[in-house]
């Protein structure tokens, strides 16, 4: 839609000499420079003149906006925000723009050339503004951007030509003009883009919900996931959603508190560093939800609270006191009190529940009801009623709630006045609140119910399988998701009528390929040969005729680790599975994953110069892809990681190597002995024995000659015998502080040796091993901390 001016706009800005020169391009300029009277002459004008169609065919949600917020008490604040709007839609701009765009502030927008103009391109670029500074150009190959602070790590040029803004402000508002090259000639298109403020009220998306109470008087934070500095941060309160807070970090300014009914006066304060939202000297006014927007050039997250404000009960002091103040009030009155009672409200004490989504939950008022009880179920803080119970007749009804979402979902006990939520989800989290009327007294109970999704925690290599709560009909819809709310992916889909199955395994990196699975019959998805990748958030959509339901899943796949424990000095790994010649073996090590072996087309490379830790020590079998560590110190043991590259797909597996411990038990008092077995040590060898999780150096041998220590807390003093030609060490007469973790190092001229020993001094009295069948063996080494120790 191209924007033009017209003469009655023209004239009409003439007239009222609102602004000169004609042609603005900022909105600050236009905020500063226009009256609160011509503004609000120009909005009230419009309105209620002949020009108001043609408004509201421009933008009917503009329109509807524009409308709304002349009711708002900040009138001024509501029109200076929405004024670029109008100037927009009435042609003040004159950019002759192909496509107009209205975003808020925080949110992403795309801007996508007609495909038709886009074929065969040689060149793309993306300019803004009057001056067209280049931002963005593509080739189709290659994509760079421009360093322009304003744009930042917010720019993102897909290889169609589309550019994407996230995380926009006020001031990416202006002309954007995508310049197309082919080699026949180049061609244009404009887009026109105002970035307006949050608005006062707006419905938000659904988020991770947070229960929290305080007592009246009291503190309360509200806490948000950590920021990195360039976030626009958004708080809203109520079910309205009303604008309470805005910050945004990026641009170093100080927080914006929005005092629309002073609710809050005084009393909110911004944490600019974490984003975090403290209410001070709280009230039970401030009971309600409170919602986050927090918006960065990457992500856009929501979270919700659900704060209870409770009144503080009466001390003993004041109710002493106003018992005083009866009484004199009485003698001044001649001795004649008359007694008022009023209606009593007694608060039952309150529940909170999570429970899982497509659960029934039932809400127990645990009093026993009476006859001519009124039993009112509310729900939310507007308190929307939702089921009741009438005194004497007993007529019962429920209701569906706001937005119908409690349709066909309650059930009533006509017996013990208990509320169940058949089938609850996420829309039901929220405050429950059961008030009993009787006679004068009141007695109210407060449910505060949180539903979660199914989690769901299988080992790598397992299976899962995600199972809709009910029975599918043979013409429902159902669509299976990857990912949260801000990157939903669809991996699978069933059609009912036509009874298809589609599977989109190449998309999410192709981490799915050929391993989903959907029934038909049942819905279920399942995943087969799962790795870690694959944990993270699932959601089954079913559409029906009843109508749409949704399952949330939680996911999470553990790595599967195959251990395998030096008994001598080389370990061989192998990958258990049938080697082609076409496949690619990579052999990875540590956390960084540091290739040290690959094989591809039968020819194998070694990287054993990786920090020179595996020099000369490495083999890899061309048959069977097995790798051979050999001649293994302590600083080879860790995390291998194997990743074969195949026409079948592409497997994992992983191996820990880590050295046996030897384990020697003996009874306190006697000799305890630590064999290396080595018939003997040449002179150059050098041997060392340390002990503990500090490793302390207890006894050594260089150069032939050997040498004890009395070690921590010299508590191998005159206990210990090193023998100089075998290496052996005795420690004499032991105690039960002599139990622990025993380290050998042998180097020689053949390669190092490293070996542990767990060592177990259990009291002579109270025997754990019996000598004849060593069956408590076992039950020793698990009561001496065995996790702790290997």
């Amino acid at each position: 839609m191209k924007l033009t001016y017209t003469l009655p706009f023209k004239q009409l800005f003439r007239e009222k000499n609102i602004f000169s020169p004609l042609s603005l391009t900022a909105s600050d300029h236009i905020a500063n420079s226009i009256s609160f009277r011509h503004l609000a002459w120009f909005c009230v004008s419009w309105t209620t003149s002949s020009y108001a169609p043609l408004l509201q065919s421009a933008d009917v949600h503009a329109w509807a906006y524009f409308r709304h917020s002349l009711k708002n008490r900040m009138i001024m604040k509501t029109l200076l925000l929405f004024f670029p709007v109008v100037l927009l839609m009435c042609g003040v701009f004159d950019a002759d723009a192909d496509e107009v765009k209205s975003v808020m502030e925080g949110d992403s927008v795309t801007l996508n050339p007609n495909l038709s103009q886009i074929q065969g391109f040689i060149e793309i670029l993306w300019r803004f503004g009057e001056k067209g500074f280049t931002i963005a150009q593509t080739d189709g190959n290659k994509t760079s951007y421009e360093d322009y602070e304003v744009f930042r790590g917010r720019l993102q040029l897909n290889q169609n030509g589309s550019l994407t803004i996230t995380n926009v402000r006020t001031n990416h508002s202006g002309l954007y003009e995508a310049e197309i090259r082919h080699k026949t000639g180049t061609s244009n298109q404009k887009f026109s883009i105002t970035v307006y403020e949050s608005p006062s009220v707006i419905a938000g998306a659904e988020a991770e919900m947070k229960l929290m109470s305080v007592k009246e008087g009291d503190p309360v934070t509200l806490h948000v996931p950590q920021i990195q500095g360039n976030e626009l941060i958004v708080w809203r309160f109520g079910d309205e959603e009303e604008l309470i807070v805005k910050a945004d970090t990026e641009a170093k300014s100080s927080s914006l508190y929005y005092e629309t009914d002073e609710r809050f006066r005084d009393r909110l304060k911004l944490n600019d560093q974490t984003g975090s939202l403290t209410i001070t000297n709280t009230r039970t006014t401030d009971s309600g939800l409170y919602k986050v927007k927090i918006s960065s050039n990457k992500q856009t997250l929501y979270k919700r609270f659900i704060v209870t404000v409770s009144e503080r009960g009466l001390s003993g002091g004041a109710v002493a006191g106003i018992l005083v103040g009866v009484l004199l009030l009485a003698a001044a009155a001649a001795g004649v009190i008359y007694f008022y009672r009023r209606p009593r409200t007694t608060n039952l004490p309150s529940q909170m529940w999570t429970v899982p989504t497509a659960d029934d939950v039932p809400l127990n008022p645990d009093t026993e009801i009476q006859t001519g009880d009124e039993i009112l179920w509310l729900f939310g803080y507007k308190d929307a009623l939702i089921a009741e119970i009438k005194g004497e007749t007993r007529e019962m009804t429920t209701h569906e709630g706001p937005d119908e979402i409690f349709k066909n979902r309650l059930k009533l006990d006509e017996m013990t006045g208990s509320l169940t939520i058949k089938f609850i989800f996420t829309e039901h989290t929220g405050l429950y609140t059961l008030k009993i009327r009787r006679g004068r007294e009141t007695l109210k109970k407060k449910f505060h119910v949180s539903v979660s999704e199914w989690k769901i925690t299988v080992m790598e290599g397992e299976s899962v399988t995600l199972e809709p709560a009910y029975e599918i009909k043979k013409d429902d819809v159902i669509q299976c998701l990857f990912g949260d709310e801000e990157q939903q992916t669809l991996i699978a889909e069933f059609i009912g009528k036509a009874r298809e199955i589609f599977i989109y395994d190449d998309v999410a990196d192709e981490r799915f390929r050929d391993i989903l699975e959907l029934d038909e019959t049942t819905g279920s998805l399942t995943i087969t040969n799962t790795r870690t990748e694959h944990s993270g958030v699932y959601r089954l959509q079913i559409r029906s005729s009843s109508g749409v339901s949704e399952q949330t899943f939680i996911v999470t796949v553990r790595d599967k680790v195959e251990e395998k424990f030096l008994e001598e000095d080389s370990v061989t790994l192998k990958p258990d599975t049938k080697i082609q010649r076409d496949d690619q073996i990579l052999w990875m090590f540590g956390d960084q994953d540091k290739l040290i072996a690959q094989m591809k087309g039968g020819t194998v490379d070694i990287y054993d110069d990786v920090n020179k830790r595996f020099r000369g020590r490495l083999k890899l079998d061309k048959m069977t892809g097995s790798l051979t560590i050999t001649k293994i110190e302590t600083k080879h043991t860790g995390l291998y990681k194997l990743q074969i590259i195949s026409s079948r797909g592409t497997l994992y597996k992983k191996f820990k190597v880590s050295i046996q411990p030897r384990y020697v038990a003996v009874t306190a008092g006697d000799s305890v002995h630590l064999n290396t077995d080595l018939t003997e040590i040449h002179t150059d060898d050098e041997i060392q024995w340390r002990f503990g999780d500090e490793n302390s150096l207890i006894a050594e041998i260089k150069g032939g000659t050997g040498v004890t220590h009395d070690g921590p807390d010299e508590r191998f003093r005159d206990r210990l015998e090193l023998d100089e030609t075998t290496g052996d060490l005795t420690i004499k007469n032991s105690t039960d502080e002599h139990t622990g973790r025993y380290k050998l190092k042998i180097c020689s001229s053949e390669g190092n040796t490293n070996r542990t020993y767990i060592v177990i001094i259990r009291s002579r009295e109270k025997s754990l091993l019996k000598e004849k069948t060593g069956k408590n063996l076992l039950f020793a080494l698990n009561f001496f901390n065995f996790t702790t120790l290997s």
